[in-house]
């Protein structure tokens, strides 16, 4: 059966492809409606002047009705209303003649027939039957090279191929290469959900603009820096998604918008949950925690910060007691009355978002008992001359780790001392490693109220001036009487 050229009709339907390598991807869409696994496209020079670019499948082929009334036969579908098939317009094979093809072989079988359709470059065909059986499809199209070279035209096509159609579930290869891409966003945090019909990736990126793409059966309907929703990248594929009559688009109709719904609710119940527990795990950037009320989603309540224990406790919590931060549980930590945070990136966030989170040992220090041995004589002195003017009574103390580097430090007793709160004091703490205690120590074998005098003296200049001119006279009077 012969069949003349189709006319200007034709023409215009080749036209509203706008880019001819295009034609693969309704090739490719065509194999994965009749249900083919996989789509093998080779490229091969036939010789200097022409090669061939074939797309073969597996799927489940046509019959001489099919192809009359389908394939060759303008607008006619037989997709239309089947959800599980990508095209609906019955007009994609004519774009493979955007090519302006020599000539264009299909080899086709089903229900026991096998036929091979022959267009012509002016766009006539031939339906020939076949002695031997075909299965699914295989459509070859002779092109001239023109001015392109071989690898340049492979280029293009891998091109074409893996931006059209790298998340088809289908194995799509070229000369042998498998082009599939996993269905993931290119950012290091990001998770997966999928339901009847629709599977999506998520993830955050801290900006508000971000790229997003919609595929039906993974083939891309649209991609780009796009996303309707600021601060998520995402990727969703939806057998209920159109494309445009142009293939450039997704129709944003009823079933685009339930398509943005799900996503904002798998954003609150599946990557929310996911970052939070990723951040308890330090295996993901707390930078993103900022994103999330953008999304309506609040991370107040949410225990996520660990302290020394490994209990983790909510940014709530955080704000109603003072807080600081160590690496690792020590004696200081162990004698803290407050909560004590596990250094870590956690904690510049926490700074960063206006908390007081200082580390440990720049609020507090934790002093022991020092031996009084050496200093017996000199404290018993001191010890008189305060008790004697009502001032606090003097103890020998050693620093663990940093101390406040003062001779004398007023505290609320021995142990756990603040650096910031040291007025409400019941003793004074002498620090027994401080350049002057040890000047002391070396003055007691010559005096002992002299070396008394010395720490008193530094003690004296901490008062007001008022306090500091009535004592200064009665500390010399003392030390006299035991010269």
């Amino acid at each position: 059966m012969s069949v003349k050229p189709a006319g200007p009709a034709l023409e215009m339907l080749i036209r509203q492809f706008s880019q001819p390598l295009a034609c693969l991807r309704e090739l490719v869409q065509n194999s994965i409606d009749a249900g083919s696994n996989q789509v093998e496209v080779t490229l091969v020079e036939e010789d200097q002047e022409r090669v061939c670019l074939s797309v073969r499948d597996t799927g489940e082929g046509m019959n001489r009705a099919v192809i009359e009334t389908q394939l060759t036969r303008l607008f006619a579908s037989s997709k239309d209303g089947d959800l599980t098939k990508v095209g609906k317009f019955g007009i994609g094979f004519v774009s493979v003649f955007g090519l302006y093809p020599l000539a264009v072989v299909v080899d086709t079988g089903r229900d026991g027939e096998s036929w091979r359709i022959l267009f012509h470059a002016d766009r006539s065909f031939e339906l020939l039957r076949l002695p031997q059986r075909v299965e699914g499809t295989v459509v070859h199209l002779h092109l001239p090279k023109r001015t392109t070279s071989f690898q340049q035209k492979l280029q293009a096509i891998e091109q074409t191929l893996t931006y059209w159609c790298k998340h088809c579930r289908v194995e799509i290869s070229l000369n042998g290469r498998v082009l599939s891409r996993p269905f993931q966003l290119d950012l290091p945090f990001q998770v997966s959900h999928e339901q009847t019909g629709t599977r999506m990736v998520l993830g955050l990126t801290g900006q508000p603009e971000n790229f997003a793409g919609f595929y039906n059966q993974g083939l891309t309907l649209l991609e780009g820096e796009c996303s309707p929703i600021p601060y998520l990248s995402f990727k969703v594929d939806s057998r209920y998604f159109e494309h445009t009559l142009t293939r450039d688009n997704v129709v944003q109709d009823e079933d685009y918008e339930k398509a943005l719904t799900l996503i904002r609710q798998a954003t609150r119940t599946t990557l929310a949950p996911s970052l939070f527990e990723r951040l308890r795990q330090n295996k993901a950037d707390w930078a993103l925690l900022d994103s999330l009320p953008h999304l309506g989603i609040s991370a107040e309540e949410e225990p996520l910060f660990a302290d020394l224990q490994g209990k983790f406790h909510s940014l709530h919590q955080l704000r109603q007691q003072p807080i600081t931060h160590q690496a690792t549980q020590n004696t200081l930590s162990e004698s803290l009355p407050q909560l004590v945070l596990r250094s870590g990136p956690a904690i510049d966030w926490l700074i960063q978002n206006g908390l007081d989170c200082p580390p440990t040992d720049a609020r507090w220090g934790y002093c022991q008992r020092a031996e009084r041995r050496p200093f017996g004589e000199i404290l018993e002195i001191c010890e008189q001359f305060l008790q004697a003017q009502h001032l606090p009574p003097m103890d020998a103390i050693q620093w663990q780790g940093i101390g406040p580097k003062r001779l004398l430090w007023p505290a609320a007793g021995l142990g756990t001392v603040s650096w910031h709160e040291p007025c409400k004091a019941a003793v004074l703490l002498l620090d027994v490693e401080h350049p002057v205690c040890r000047r002391a120590l070396q003055l007691r074998s010559w005096s002992p109220a002299v070396a008394a005098q010395l720490l008193l003296q530094h003690y004296l200049l901490s008062l007001p001036e008022g306090r500091r001119l009535e004592l200064g006279p009665r500390l010399s009077e003392a030390v006299l009487q035991r010269l």
